[in-house]
């Protein structure tokens, strides 16, 4: 997915002088072809993300297209203030790629992991957040932030991820991958692997992707939450405060009487240590906790 979004940046950039890739610090081999042939249209402002965030904003109000590129941490969470006030009170269509979601960078500790990113980024009005499985849903990731005049936050996952989807998928509304009856499973992002894993053994059961976190195609998911009468939301992230919880809001504000159950992270801090594989199970994310859940929910 990596390689997909930074082929996107550089394909926008070729063609437009107004774009401008900011990396602070990070992207070294993904950029390369970059900062050779397009060495004036990239930034490298290196371990210093507030400031960061201000020149993207700054960019923005003088008419550039601006992509921001650095792990999630210095993406959304060490730079909020400044996210928050310079670029989404300001509405500004800087276009915020976050790499390294949920556990994609074990086992290098809490400090890399991006489990409450979605939680931050919904407290931004305005701030459109947008969770890709495959390479495919990252290019029609950015295809609509550079479209969009409202900032976008997209995260994605490390790289060597496969090509699942088809080219003409609608990124702001949900994807079918299975048909099903009675119960449904609806997923974003890295643990795509997981859930299709645990599809082969549920066979009755739908399986859905939903990339766009916010903003929802209420109509589209309302009508899902109705169709079926369990919904298992599954996510690499904290289960408080993601897209089980986005769904349960709607879910109650529209009186859609579902019963949602949310397979996540335990809102706690990651203390174990170990490969994705390996914290998945420990955490209960992997294929095998899925259909437990699924099976007897």
């Amino acid at each position: 997915m990596r390689n997909s979004a930074a082929k996107a940046v550089f394909d926008y950039c070729k063609e437009h002088n107004d774009g401008f890739l900011i990396a602070g610090d990070a992207g070294y081999g993904v950029w390369d072809d970059f900062q050779k042939e397009l060495k004036e249209q990239y930034i490298n402002t290196g371990i210093n993300e507030q400031a960061t965030i201000g020149l993207a904003a700054g960019m923005a109000l003088s008419g550039h297209k601006v992509f921001y590129y650095n792990i999630i941490p210095f993406v959304i969470m060490r730079c909020y203030e400044q996210v928050r006030l310079d670029i989404c009170y300001q509405n500004l269509p800087v276009i915020l790629i976050g790499i390294g979601s949920g556990i994609t960078y074990a086992p290098a500790g809490m400090t890399h992991y991006s489990v409450e990113d979605i939680t931050i980024a919904k407290s931004m009005p305005g701030l459109s957040i947008i969770s890709p499985s495959d390479p495919v849903q990252v290019q029609k990731a950015l295809d609509y932030a550079i479209k969009s005049e409202n900032p976008t936050y997209i995260r994605i996952s490390r790289s060597g991820e496969p090509t699942l989807f088809k080219d003409d998928i609608d990124i702001t509304k949900p994807i079918y991958l299975k048909e099903g009856k009675d119960k449904a499973i609806i997923f974003h992002g890295s643990i795509v692997d997981e859930v299709l894993k645990a599809s082969k053994e549920l066979e009755e059961v739908a399986v859905i992707s939903m990339p766009m976190i916010s903003p929802l195609d209420n109509d589209e998911v309302s009508k899902i939450l109705k169709d079926h009468d369990k919904v298992f939301v599954v996510e690499e992230h904290f289960s408080d405060g993601g897209l089980g919880s986005i769904l349960s809001d709607l879910a109650m504000e529209h009186e859609i009487d579902t019963k949602i159950k949310k397979i996540g992270i335990k809102n706690d801090y990651i203390h174990q240590i170990g490969n994705c594989e390996y914290l998945r199970q420990e955490l209960n994310i992997d294929y095998r906790s899925i259909i437990s859940e699924v099976q007897n929910g």
